[in-house]
């Protein structure tokens, strides 16, 4: 649950999504979402082009990405990641790690994944890396013996890995990349796929990568468009307390993603990015449509439902209580237009048949 994502130490939402520890099953996402008391994350949003409803915020394109800031030199190539660090990738790297799950999709969609010898305890796709040596993460602990034994030539950070694992990593010698900015937006994704393409020496797959992405993305928009209403949407994250969930509020990528995808966030104007609201203030905003992205830790429709005063919500009485594949919306990686999709479709079924 989002409250059991400790483990993940999710910084970004992208820092998207979710962190905390406990005894219920660590999720497999990366939280493009800090734990509920963190900073918050920002991307823009799509303007939707039709006078029936009010205008959104407006989405920066995907393609063509900004190119990575390099500079050739006679031992390699040096960039500038995005915690503005100097690095130095000496050759075409062979053998990479990856720190998180962003990363490690990021790699595979790069077709790089013969070349990753390891990943973090949460990377779960695709599903060949399942089969690959873990090197942590879990509880933000790394097995760096592990780490340096493996001889990686690149590992790639994210921003949910924690400085102080970054800096061990350096006084190790190890090259290290940080991707994923704490503004995370679709330019800031398609920015991170351009710079893994420019020190893998995959530049042109990177640039076919983040054109199909924008081609998808432009999609939706010319669907969301003709929209003819704006819904009330509940976006739960996790209701380990029914009586008390959390959501998502301003200034963070999943709120962006609702209005995007042609809704309303009913919690758009509270003061937290990612608030723990009551259930009465859910009852009284009376969403129209509920997305649950705590499906996978244990919610399910028919439990929303059976909540106390539940029933005579809106969403519940025209059965528009859906989950979602929480791993779409919380990386910031390749598949996050597919998590826009998922969303859009959720919120206005009608476009999509």
């Amino acid at each position: 649950m989002f409250t059991r994502r400790c483990a993940a130490a999710l910084a970004l939402l992208l820092a998207l999504l979710l962190s905390a520890c406990g005894s219920k099953a660590t999720p497999s996402a990366q939280a493009p979402v800090p734990a509920p008391t963190a900073g918050s994350t920002t991307a823009p949003t799509v303007a939707l082009s039709t006078s029936a409803l009010p205008p959104a915020p407006t989405a920066a394109p995907i393609a063509p990405p900004a190119e990575a800031p390099t500079v050739a030199t006679a031992t390699g190539v040096t960039v500038t990641d995005v915690a503005g660090r100097k690095v130095t990738v000496a050759a075409t790297p062979q053998r990479i790690i990856s720190l998180a799950p962003s990363d490690t999709e990021i790699l595979f969609a790069l077709d790089l994944g013969p070349k990753v010898v390891a990943v973090d305890d949460f990377s779960d796709y695709p599903p060949d890396v399942k089969n690959l040596p873990k090197i942590g993460g879990t509880n933000a602990s790394y097995n760096f013996e592990q780490i340096v034994a493996l001889k990686p030539d690149l590992i790639l950070a994210a921003g949910i890995t924690p400085p102080e694992a970054i800096k061990k990593l350096e006084d190790l010698k190890q090259t290290v990349i940080v991707l994923g900015t704490a503004q995370t937006t679709f330019a800031s994704i398609s920015a991170d796929i351009a710079l893994v393409g420019e020190v893998t020496r995959q530049a042109d797959k990177a640039r076919q990568v983040t054109d199909a992405m924008q081609q998808k993305l432009e999609a939706i928009k010319a669907k969301v468009a003709t929209a003819k209403t704006r819904p009330r949407v509940y976006w739960e994250l996790d209701a380990t307390d029914p009586a008390k969930p959390y959501s998502v509020g301003p200034g963070n990528f999943v709120s962006d993603l609702i209005a995007m995808a042609g809704g309303t966030n009913i919690f758009e104007n509270v003061s937290a990015p990612f608030p723990q609201v009551s259930s009465e203030q859910v009852v009284a905003a009376d969403p129209e449509v509920i997305i649950l992205s705590d499906a996978a830790y244990g919610i399910t429709v028919d439990s929303v439902a059976k909540r106390p005063g539940w029933q005579a919500l809106a969403a519940v009485k025209q059965q528009r209580v859906a989950p979602i594949d929480d791993n779409l919306v919380s990386r910031p990686g390749p598949r996050i237009v597919e998590g826009l999709e998922a969303v859009a479709k959720i919120i206005h079924p009608e476009l999509f048949t």
